[in-house]
């Protein structure tokens, strides 16, 4: 407010001053819908000053499509004809800079109340910043965008109330590294290590789920001095619990040395925590309903939905010096079926995989295609003797006999495989030819006789080597 603006309150039937000691934004508009007054709270709230304000239409400040809904309100409240009491409602305001902020608006009529015994209508703005925040963190889950997109909101929740203090959240990340968001200053302040060092306050809490506070004595002395220099004191740790991940996520607040105790945080802190469960959860459920569409339900192994994804990834990052398919197809399982029964011919299958599982390396995607189809993408080889080695390995684990366990048979059942090999240099991968040359490999295995593999080329690379294999391998 200028030296030379009339001060609030000014001309209207109402103590001088009244509205300048609310802390909400508080404007009073005449009987056309002009502004009359504002309190200086408009200028903290929307950057303008009373007099650039009064004398204008309310008109020009709402967004154009509140606008209409604003004008039936105000003329049903200067009417008395509600007939429910007005309850607060959010409207887009503009602000100084340009930009559009969603206030939460209430209004009521004073009949006489302005200059002349003129009828008048106070209303009363403030930012929700809750809600608006709400709002944008459901907005992005609902378009699809990432939990860490989401959880960047979070500490804003806390920061709009207490503009001093500093909020941040730690977490782990869709690819399971540690995280954090929060406020420059804080994210800069915590460095990836520090993030999971057992001496902090946020480990300890995340790890036993515990709230955590301490003083800059209580922390490593590298993170103590950083702190310090940005005139912080205690830090408040709430911990978050993550049905993903046994560490949790943790909220921080980080007082002020000349601040107020962490207990005036402490409903910002409940709301933090409440949304982050809710991401949280959603999380967990979207991650499973996406692993149940690419995980094969018998087995566990990843379905012909994710073999793709896999195989399809490493042709689009052509990062692997030499990318193989190993196309294994149990030998003789349609007989365990109509011999045994579906029963016994799926403890079969999954005792495949199992067998299948612990013979590749670390890195190694199987997959079951169908059936008694698998399928193994082995990535950064160094030669195709290595893709031979595994599918030996393969053939050996499987010819062992199986005796499915609570179940009584007449003796072992038998099974083995035989595996077609394709192998490709990543820069040349393509998904379909290498899976239709694995196949073509496998087909040939099946002709040399069972328990035995076959490498075969691909379009554009040397046939290679190819091989027979029975028994143990």
């Amino acid at each position: 407010m200028t030296a030379a603006a009339p001060q609030s309150g000014d001309g209207l039937n109402v103590p001088a001053h009244a509205f300048d000691v609310i802390t909400d934004c508080v404007v009073v508009l005449d009987d056309e819908g002009n502004l009359y007054d504002a309190n200086p709270f408009m200028l903290q709230l929307l950057g303008y000053r009373r007099d650039e304000v009064v004398g204008r239409s309310m008109a020009e400040f709402l967004h154009p499509d509140d606008l209409e809904r604003a004008i039936r309100v105000m003329a049903m409240v200067t009417t008395d004809t509600l007939e429910v009491p007005i309850t607060p409602a959010l409207y887009r305001v503009c602000r100084a800079d340009g930009s559009w902020l969603p206030i939460e608006m209430n209004g009521t009529s004073v009949p006489g109340g302005g200059p002349d015994g003129a009828d008048i209508m106070v209303v009363i703005g403030r930012y929700s910043a809750d809600r608006d925040l709400q709002d944008q963190m459901m907005a992005r889950l609902v378009q699809g965008e990432s939990p860490t997109s989401v959880i960047d909101l979070v500490p804003e929740l806390g920061h709009w109330r207490h503009l001093m203090d500093h909020y941040a959240v730690i977490f782990t990340d869709e690819r399971g590294r540690p995280a954090i968001a929060g406020t420059e200053s804080m994210v800069g302040l915590i460095d990836a290590e520090a993030l999971v060092d057992p001496a902090t306050p946020w480990a300890r809490a995340m790890l036993e789920q515990v709230e955590e506070q301490c003083a800059l004595d209580d922390l490593p002395p590298g993170l103590a001095a950083r702190a310090a220099d940005l005139g912080l004191g205690v830090c408040w740790v709430t911990p978050v619990a993550d049905p993903m991940r046994e560490l949790g996520a943790a909220i921080l607040v980080w007082c002020r040395a000349d601040g107020p105790d962490v207990e005036v945080h402490r409903y910002a802190v409940e709301t933090m925590a409440r949304a982050m469960e809710v991401i949280l959860q959603w999380r967990h459920q979207v991650t499973s309903l996406v692993d149940a569409a690419r995980r094969d339900p018998l087995t566990g192994l990843v379905n012909r939905t994710g073999f793709w994804e896999v195989l399809d990834g490493l042709a689009r990052d052509h990062a692997s010096p030499l990318v193989a398919v190993l196309y294994v197809d149990l030998d003789g399982f349609k007989e365990v079926n109509d011999r045994y029964g579906h029963r016994v011919g799926d403890h079969v299958l999954t005792e495949a995989a199992h067998r299948i599982e612990t013979v590749i390396r670390p890195g190694d995607t199987v997959a079951r295609l169908g059936g008694d189809e698998f399928a193994i993408v082995c990535r950064d080889l160094g030669a195709r003797r290595e893709a031979v080695a595994i599918a030996e390995r393969v053939l050996s684990s499987l010819a062992t006999p199986v005796r499915p366990d609570g179940i009584d048979l007449d003796g072992d059942i038998e099974i083995g495989a035989s595996v077609g090999i394709a192998a490709v240099a990543g820069h040349a991968l393509r998904s379909d030819e290498l899976l239709e040359a694995a196949d073509a490999a496998l087909y040939q295995a099946k002709r040399d006789g069972r328990g035995s593999w076959h490498l075969a080329g691909v379009p554009g690379e040397d046939a290679g080597p190819s091989g027979r294999e029975r028994g143990h391998g």
